[in-house]
């Protein structure tokens, strides 16, 4: 049997039925004047629309009701336009009627959306905004209807203008008077599934804002009457991105990152469509302005500071912008470009609103760096673009403070963004580059080392287009006619094309002719090159590491004619010496000069550190007189004490006078310099005029240690600095050498030059890749490790040659190793030795079967 019909459903087939009446029409305005009749039809429109709570339109197609639907959307053009008329309960009931149109899903599609549009029924909703004392209930009601039909009469669809009354200003203003109230209004308390079904309406409002500034000011629709003040929009702006950066913040990661991005892309289109207008306003004022004056100027500069401000705290919101690329395109990340901003958008309006006090106060970028600072690397390099043209205005304050090398805490977040952009890549916001290069205390030194290899790589570029010097010399005499090759007797060449190198084998097809290595030099030979030339220079009699061999210490009975130069400091040899162990001693130090250029060109490190002295000449920093003691303290520190011990006037406590400190000092006490151990050979150079015959006083001691300190790492050396500076020049750009001295200490010059001495094998085993089948838990891996671990510094030092054709480590460790990591990749026959890729960094590791055979075949290899 059937149950009694309850309440429920006698509303449910009372409003339902009505529709079901013969009304194809419904009663005119004259019928509807019958009070009587109008409180009945505002009766049946009441229980017909209760009707839909209990009939929803349904999700699957087979459930849903599109004859209800279709009757009732017939019907709304004349309810609109009788309510529109007498107004009052039709007007009230309509908007009700529409509200649960919406609500029950009868407006799901695009053309349902449209259709209450043309129908005109949409304004009884928001008529109720009018009335300032508009409960809140019918409020947000008329807000979300707006909103929810705004989003299908957007410009691109109506850009004809097919429904300006639907982006009528006065309706329009009125509907965003009460947005912030209808949107904000968020309780803290809400959990992260109901801030996803917020998201949307954000975006909507976002939308909606955008496409009403763009109905109004395209060509199409274009109302010299129009009149839109940023101001009101402002809070909306404000309020949502308060909610974005709060909620988001709480519950961005719980949602699905398509859902999450909707309100920002929407932000971001809207931020596109301010700038536009504000700058269009800017630009119409310029013109005006003699004739009117300066306040629309104003007006107008107020209104793009706003926007301006907009677009910062935009930046700030924690919404990833990129997107891993599908696995089967390639690797890394690309931006979505709905999602980010136009890095002009900043800079443009930046530039237009600059006056007395700044546009944006230094706080609000303190709270932008903030946030960045916490963001993944790609998120900062895209927001680092967009706001690179503030950040000089923002440091000036700070510049005594940076002068003296010195960063202020409302400086610290920045220089985290920069250093882990710049160290990414260099390229980024060269402007900016520009501007902090003047104070290097913000730049890491791998950020600083980072922009002078992007310099490198744009000079390679350039090179590549020309003929390449190919140098073809035996592995024991490397040097062999590269003078020549490189055309060092020619004052003015300069060496800008690409540089290849082959070894030749040492011994010869049956014709005689001798015959060249196998392989192609894509880097690994260059860098063993480069390795093997400078060892050579450091092994001659043109250079010396002070603490081994200086002529002030006890005298050996021969100079030292091979050295092994890791820990050791080089500084050249004075000029009276150079002139005696060889002829063409300038074209030799010019030729290192080179070999030091090419490593710093590409990327390379020499195996040999020189005395910071030596290095501040070449690099043309200057040396006052005060820096020379602390100076030598680096080179030499037993000649560093025994001048100290000489100026302080120590041994006079011991009973001695200076005569005898000098003595036991093996220093002569007359103003000369012995610059030999054989005196034979190079007599002692004068210190000033008449040296010889100039006793060293109390009086005098200060000045000659002076011109001692002078001698030894200044002007004893000049020539041949100026000649290791003509081979530097060859290869690097004047420019290239300034930069290198506007941010680089000397300290930093050295590491960028020679590297590290030391290998730390976790740092290496932390930074290498495998391939062909091997993985870091391999056992032929996992014992190889352990007889690196095993071996003694030198033997690692040789293994690193034979893997990379460097001795060196990069400062910085094994992650800087170029071109790329170092690699271990499986072969799998077992009965010959490892070998080595140097242009790739790889060892070709067989899959030995015990360790001692691993051992024994790894050494004899290297």
């Amino acid at each position: 049997k059937a149950r009694p019909a309850d309440a429920a459903s006698q509303k449910t087939n009372t409003g339902s039925s009505w529709l079901h009446e013969d009304w194809d029409v419904l009663p005119s305005e004259e019928e509807l004047s019958d009070p009587v009749k109008l409180r009945q039809m505002v009766e049946k429109l009441d229980a017909f629309t209760a009707s839909l709570i209990e009939l929803p339109f349904g999700v699957q197609f087979r459930d849903c009701r599109f004859t209800l639907k279709r009757k009732a959307f017939s019907l709304l053009p004349t309810l609109a336009k009788l309510a529109q008329e007498l107004k009052g309960e039709l007007q009230t009931s309509t908007a009700k009627l529409v509200d649960q149109l919406v609500r029950s899903g009868y407006a799901y599609s695009y053309a349902d959306r449209k259709t209450i549009v043309a129908s005109g029924a949409w304004a009884c909703s928001v008529a109720v905004l009018q009335d300032e004392n508009v409960s809140v209930e019918n409020a947000t009601a008329a807000v979300h209807i707006y909103l929810h039909l705004a989003g299908y009469v957007d410009f691109y669809d109506d850009f004809l203008g097919t429904h300006p009354e639907f982006w009528k200003p006065d309706i329009f203003c009125g509907v965003l008077k009460h947005l912030p109230r209808v949107l904000a209004n968020i309780p803290e308390d809400i959990q992260a599934d109901e801030w996803e079904v917020l998201c949307p309406d954000f975006a909507l409002a976002f939308s909606c804002l955008g496409t009403f500034i763009m109905f109004w000011t395209a060509k199409e629709n274009s109302d010299s009457n129009f009149r839109f003040d940023v101001e009101e929009a402002m809070p909306l702006l404000n309020a949502m991105l308060d909610g974005l950066q709060k909620f988001d913040g709480r519950f961005g990661k719980l949602m699905s990152a398509k859902t999450r991005a909707v309100p920002l892309e929407e932000l971001v289109h809207l931020s596109g469509v301010l700038t536009q207008f504000v700058s269009e306003k800017l630009e119409a004022a310029e013109e005006r302005r003699k004739g009117t004056g300066r306040g629309a100027l104003n007006s107008a500069r107020r209104q793009a500071v706003m926007v301006l401000k907009v677009l910062i705290r935009g930046l700030q919101l924690h919404i990833p912008t990129c997107a891993t690329k599908p696995e089967a395109i390639s690797e890394g990340l690309i931006p979505q470009d709905e999602r980010q901003q136009d890095s002009e958008w900043i800079q443009n309006l930046w530039e237009r609103c600059e006056g007395d006090e700044p546009p944006v106060k230094p706080e609000e970028l303190m709270a932008l760096f903030k946030a960045m600072a916490e963001m993944p690397l790609e998120e900062q390099r895209y927001r680092l673009e967009c706001v690179a043209a503030l950040v000089p205005q923002f440091i000036a304050p700070f510049t005594e403070q940076l002068k003296q090398r010195t960063v202020p805490p409302e400086l610290a977040d920045l220089k985290v963004i920069i250093n882990a952009v710049l160290q990414d890549d260099a390229t980024v916001a060269q402007e900016l580059l520009e501007e902090v290069s003047f104070y290097p205390c913000l730049l890491d030194f791998t950020t600083k080392r980072a922009t002078i290899h992007s310099v490198c790589d744009r000079l390679k570029l350039t090179a590549s287009r020309g003929d390449a010097i190919r140098i073809v010399v035996p592995r024991d005499n490397v040097l062999d006619g590269v003078c020549s090759t490189l055309n060092l007797q020619d004052q003015n060449a300069r060496i800008d094309v690409p540089l290849e190198i082959e070894f030749r084998a040492g011994y010869s097809d049956d014709t005689g002719n001798e015959l060249v290595d196998e392989g192609e030099d894509q880097g690994g030979l260059r860098r063993q090159w480069i390795d093997r030339a400078s060892r050579h220079f450091v092994s001659s009699n043109l250079f010396m590491s002070p603490s081994e061999d200086a002529a002030h210490l006890e005298k050996p009975t021969s100079l030292p004619t091979s050295r092994q130069a890791r820990g050791l400091i080089f500084v050249p040899c004075p000029e009276p010496i150079c002139r005696c162990v060889q002829d063409d001693w300038e074209e030799q130090f010019e030729l290192f000069g080179c070999i030091t250029g090419f490593a710093i060109m590409y990327k390379e490190t020499i195996p040999v550190h020189f005395a910071h002295s030596f290095l501040r000449s070449v690099f043309f920093l200057k040396t006052d007189a005060e820096d020379l003691l602390p100076l030598l303290e680096s080179v030499d520190k037993t000649l560093h004490t025994k001048l100290r011990y000489i100026l302080s006037g120590g041994y006079k406590d011991l009973g001695e006078t200076l005569q005898d400190a000098l003595e036991q000092s093996n220093l002569p006490p007359v103003f000369v310099v012995s610059e030999s151990h054989c005196k034979d050979l190079v007599e002692s150079t004068p210190l000033k005029e008449g040296g010889p015959q100039i006793p060293v006083t109390e009086e005098n001691k200060e000045e000659y240690v002076h011109l001692l300190l002078d001698r030894i790492l200044i002007s004893g050396v000049a020539r041949q600095v100026a000649s290791f500076q003509r081979g530097l020049l060859r290869v690097l750009p004047n420019d290239l050498i300034q930069r290198i001295t506007e941010i680089m200490s000397v300290k930093e010059i050295e590491l960028m030059v020679s590297g590290a001495d030391s290998i730390d094998v976790d740092d290496w085993e932390k930074h290498t890749e495998y391939e062909n089948g091997f993985t870091k838990e391999s056992q032929p891996v996992r014992w190889f490790w352990e007889v690196v671990r095993s071996m003694n510094e030198q033997s690692r030092a040789n293994l690193l040659s034979f893997s990379t054709g460097s001795t060196q480590v990069p400062s910085g460790g094994f992650r800087f190793l170029q071109p790329e990591l170092f690699k271990i990749q499986r072969v799998r026959v077992t009965d010959r030795c490892p070998a080595a890729h140097t242009c790739a960094n790889t060892l070709d590791l067989p899959e030995y079967e015990s360790k001692e055979a691993l051992e024994r075949l790894l050494k004899l290899a290297v």
